[in-house]
């Protein structure tokens, strides 16, 4: 298989640039709202029919799309004809691509300004992936369509030129300069007219850079331009996907098995040499609740704005056309939805990076890293019996850990994991959460079901060890590649329990002699 990564380059943009910029962004996102509600219609019209009504399965809906192929007015094939459209990836991609002849006056079409067959092919990729995921994904509900500002990218891939060399259409990457090239018209040679954007240098991470490009041109096959809000301004940065080995830092794996146990908020590890809990984007809470209060500002500030929308209890007004005041004659509005903007980038920045540097610290503990499948979706859900407390008699919260894992991202530090993991020649198994690592006790090899509210377990032996501690002792030793659930290798946890013992005592005193409160202390040292 051939590996791909991707590299990804700030770019030096001046201002006329960025109007040019700002104008292709708004014009491909109006394409792709157009093709979407296309596609929408359609969709609601097979769904009445009683062919597709019929499909039990994933392979019966693509054989009926492909069977029914449908025609959009103005969307011509090359013998002059209405094109034939078929619902899957290939027929999405020839009907986007010839948007390029669509008109956007009387004298100008898509095509005239730089937007070539290339970038719509792209643009038809977000296009099916919405889709794809509607169609045979039983999580997703419908397709969105954007709003303004919410499309960031163009790009495309390579093309097969008149001299049979392959070249970027409609863009160009010049690496002898480090310059990118994004064409405003249709014409060639001299007459072709381009906005040139020099590619800045991180000296930090020149060596990585030069390992990255070290197979030129021809070792790129993407090329995109995106673009990011940052602290209300935007910022411009390309992005090339390169096909070849993705270039190391110096990191090395080490050896053994590391068992995780991750929760909605929290990781635990062992290993050979580490018995650890820690909070999972510590420093994400501090944000959390600034989110909040300017969330709360802006549904004040929206309600007081647009009054004739809601109904007296509050709800929104439903089965009328609302009319919502623009946010351009709302400043005070603007400006907090800015505030909000950049806070969400900043946590969501944050957190990613925490989750980076929490992965690069247990590379050096091992090659095979053991975690649960946990279906983390299935945290976020609201329980659905009602229940009484037995004290105070009122009904209990249905509320789950939707805001924690929301927070926390515990699936997101796994994939940022693997992906570091297997790039290194390790392994990342994910395990039946059948083999039970939370309630085995191997000091007599039985199982015990333990609430929630348990975070002490106390084993046979009469030892008491803080609960995520010990399922990741026990993921660490557990017989994975046993087809047969809940086999532990008891010996070597035997070996092994006196070491965990002590390190598990060192991680309890590292919590109990903090001075202060930091960043994990909503774990509780108490509970440990």
């Amino acid at each position: 298989m051939i590996e791909n990564f991707v590299l990804e380059l700030p770019l030096q943009v001046e201002k006329y640039q960025a109007d040019v910029l700002n104008k292709r962004y708004e014009q491909l996102r109006q394409l792709y709202n157009y093709v979407q509600g296309k596609l929408l219609r359609q969709y609601r019209y097979f769904e009445q029919m009683k062919e597709y009504q019929a499909c039990k399965n994933s392979k019966e809906k693509k054989d009926f799309f492909r069977t029914h192929p449908f025609h959009i007015d103005g969307i011509l094939g090359n013998n002059k004809e209405l094109l034939d459209i078929t619902f899957d990836d290939y027929g999405i991609n020839g009907f986007v691509t010839k948007l390029g002849l669509k008109h956007i006056n009387k004298e100008t079409t898509y095509t005239d300004i730089g937007i070539n067959s290339a970038i719509l092919a792209k643009l038809s990729d977000n296009v099916w992936s919405a889709w794809n995921k509607v169609l045979y994904d039983y999580k997703a509900k419908r397709v969105s369509f954007k709003k303004y500002g919410e499309l960031n990218s163009f790009g495309c891939g390579k093309k097969t030129n008149g001299s049979g060399k392959k070249v970027f259409s409609g863009m160009d990457l010049h690496l002898d300069r480090m310059e990118v090239s994004v064409k405003l018209n249709s014409r060639t040679g001299r007459n072709a007219k381009f906005i040139t954007l020099p590619i800045l240098h991180n000296p930090k991470h020149a060596d990585y850079e030069i390992w990255a490009l070290k197979g030129g041109y021809e070792s790129v096959k993407v090329l995109k331009v995106v673009r990011r809000l940052i602290r209300s301004q935007y910022k411009y940065y390309v992005q090339l996907t390169i096909e070849g080995e993705k270039p190391q830092k110096g990191r090395r794996l080490g050896k053994g098995n590391v068992g995780i146990d991750l929760g909605p908020t929290t990781i635990a590890v062992s290993g050979e040499s580490i018995v650890s809990i820690d909070k999972l984007a510590s420093k994400c809470d501090n944000i959390q609740p600034k989110i909040t209060r300017l969330s709360r500002k802006l549904d004040r500030s929206r309600r007081a704005n647009n009054p004739d929308n809601y109904n007296e209890d509050g709800t929104i007004k439903r089965g009328v056309k609302l009319v919502w005041k623009k946010e351009k004659d709302l400043k005070r509005y603007s400006k907090l939805k800015r505030e909000l903007a950049e806070l969400l980038r900043k946590q969501a920045a944050i957190r990613k990076q925490q989750h980076i540097d929490r992965a690069n610290a247990l590379l050096k503990e091992g090659d095979t890293f053991i975690v649960e499948n946990n279906q983390i979706s299935g945290w976020t859900t609201r329980a659905k019996e009602t229940k009484l407390n037995e004290k105070t008699g009122k009904i209990q919260k249905k509320k789950r850990f939707g805001k924690s894992v929301a927070n926390h991202a515990p699936s997101m530090f796994v994939s940022i994991l693997e992906n570091k993991v297997k790039s290194l020649g390790g392994e990342v198994v994910k395990v039946d959460t059948k083999n039970a690592a939370s309630q085995y006790d191997f000091t007599d090899n039985s199982f015990t079901k333990h609430e929630l509210k348990e975070r002490n377990v106390t084993l046979s032996n009469g030892d008491t060890h803080q609960r995520d501690m010990l399922a990741a002792f026990n993921l660490q030793h557990l017989k994975y590649d046993e087809a047969e659930k809940k086999q532990y290798d008891t010996e070597a946890m035997a070996n092994d329990y006196d070491r965990f013992c002590q390190l598990e005592r060192e991680e309890i005193m590292r919590y109990k002699n903090k001075e202060k409160k930091d960043d994990r202390s909503t774990i509780g040292a108490g509970d440990l």
